[in-house]
């Protein structure tokens, strides 16, 4: 009989192998080698087959080339424990957990399966790879060293809650994805490519192309605590790479010496807790969620919790509220400033104001009266008058706000565009209303040619006023006008100049 000793201390009730103490499961690799050369792996595998097909879902201290698991249905879960096996494969299954402790494992592939729970601790892995799953409890991967984790097509499958449940006893274990207390990380992907595995599944006979591209969904998507590799050949790389994520993302007590990127997807209510990004933090077509209890509770210290050493970049992200947007855009900002990059800067304070003239018009414009044929005001109470009053004025400000500071210089950070408003409306607007309504005269004698109309206008604009035209009737109100629009626009070029090239 084999001689392996459980944790429970009973021993392995297998028959032996001829010329060793252990079965075919627990022979060590380099006596099954030395006994039986390469055919011991063809015997190990043709164990773990006989032992999966006698119901058997309880694996300790086994070491196995490859445990491949291949469309097995199965109410219990599947258990791995103190096992070194070079490749674990689970394709096509539908398992009501699989469970990994204290292992030693090169490479893990779920591919195309159903599983209820995934729990991994105290293990040691090179590379651990799910790949269009589908799960019902939670994936969790804890206390673990991973070199390379990567999730494609992930998906929470939703299940009635009962019990104790609706009342959040259980509920956050459901929906949970999290990868916490690992070591020597190189890279964390999400529906990322990974050319390698391609070949590597080959080599077991297994086809990608049926394998699905769907995004990856959970409540919570955790990652926390985990330490990186060192090595300075990674510290430029993309150690966290994010694509198409739907759900919660947390970060939490991390330390990241390369950049992290997120790509595409809907992140709700992210945080980023204690967590340091020493190159930079990228955003791109990412829609971001968030509530006003998160807007109050979480957004003010995220500042604080979060540090990027290097850059904050957000290409073609939207945001469902505006109080997020400003934050995420003045958290951008700041990174360029440091790095002393005021082009850049400038464009995400532009995207930061906009923000802010969102939030301050959104509280206000629910006050807009609806105007159309057949409306009735509503009667307003007189102690109400005072407050309305005051939301009209909000609104105005806000109106005030767009035509002068964002419609004329993009809140001070385009000198070029008040040029190009001078020039079309000196020369080609103010001269048309002027030549239209006869309203300049020379000698009480009205012009006829519009190269003159446009002169009277850059000569009222630039407030010169020689005297040879003045303007009559409607003509003394445009001139007025163009007068403080040139005389405006002037200011606000000389100013937004100054800022862009003198600082």
């Amino acid at each position: 009989m084999c001689e392996y000793i459980f944790e429970n201390g009973e021993k392995c009730k297998t028959k032996s192998l001829a010329r060793s103490k252990y079965c075919s499961l627990h022979i060590p690799f380099d006596e099954g080698e030395l006994l039986y050369g390469e055919k011991i792996k063809e015997i190990k595998e043709r164990a773990f087959k006989r032992k999966l097909e006698r119901g058997v879902r309880y694996f300790e201290g086994v070491q196995l080339y490859e445990a491949k698991i291949s469309n097995l249905t199965s109410e219990k879960p599947l258990v791995f424990k103190n096992s070194k096996i070079k490749t674990l494969i689970v394709e096509n299954s539908n398992l009501k957990g699989l469970s990994i402790f204290n292992c030693e494992i090169e490479r893990v592939i779920l591919l195309a399966s159903s599983l209820g729970t995934v729990w991994v601790k105290n293990s040691v892995f090179f590379g651990f790879n799910i790949l269009d799953i589908k799960f019902e409890n939670s994936i969790s991967v804890k206390n673990s060293t991973v070199r390379y984790l990567m999730m494609n097509s992930v998906q929470y499958a939703e299940r009635a809650i009962s019990g104790e449940e609706e009342y959040g006893e259980k509920e956050t274990i459901h929906g949970r994805i999290e990868f916490s207390d690992l070591k020597n990380v190189r890279r964390i992907g999400v529906n990322s490519r990974y050319p390698l595995l391609k070949e590597l599944l080959e080599e077991h006979g297994i086809n990608l192309s049926g394998i699905s591209r769907k995004h990856v969904k959970a409540k919570i998507f955790l990652i926390k605590n985990v330490e990186f590799d060192p090595s300075p050949r990674f510290k430029r790389q993309v150690r966290v790479f994010i694509r198409n994520f739907d759900g919660v993302l947390q970060l939490e007590n991390l330390e990241v010496p390369g950049h992290v990127e997120i790509r595409g997807g809907r992140l709700k209510v992210p945080e980023f807790v204690h967590t340091t990004i020493y190159n930079n933090l990228v955003f791109r077509g990412v829609v971001f969620y968030g509530d006003t209890t998160w807007n109050l509770t979480v957004l003010p210290n995220l500042l604080a919790e979060l540090s990027v050493r290097g850059f904050v970049i957000l290409e073609g992200c939207s945001f469902n509220n505006p109080t997020m947007e400003e934050f995420f855009y003045r958290l951008a900002r700041i990174t360029w400033e440091k790095s002393g990059d005021k082009e850049k800067a400038d464009q995400y304070y532009y995207l930061e104001m906009l923000a802010r003239r969102k939030q301050k018009m959104g509280r206000y414009i629910a006050y807009l009266p609806k105007l159309g044929i057949g409306i009735r005001f509503p009667r307003i109470p007189s102690g109400r008058i005072g407050t309305k009053i005051k939301h009209y004025i909000h609104l105005l400000e806000g109106l005030f706000e767009w035509f002068f500071a964002d419609l004329t210089c993009k809140y001070g950070t385009d000198w070029k565009r008040p040029i190009v408003i001078w020039i079309f409306m000196v020369n080609l607007v103010f001269p048309t209303l002027f030549y239209f309504t006869r309203s300049v005269t020379s000698s009480g004698v009205p012009l006829k040619s519009f190269l003159d109309y446009e002169y009277f206008s850059v000569v009222t604009a630039t407030t010169l006023g020689y005297g040879d035209l003045h303007p009559i009737g409607i003509g003394r109100v445009i001139a007025s006008i163009e007068a403080l629009f040139g005389m405006f626009m002037w200011a606000v070029f000389l100013t937004v100049f100054a800022r862009k090239y003198m600082r």
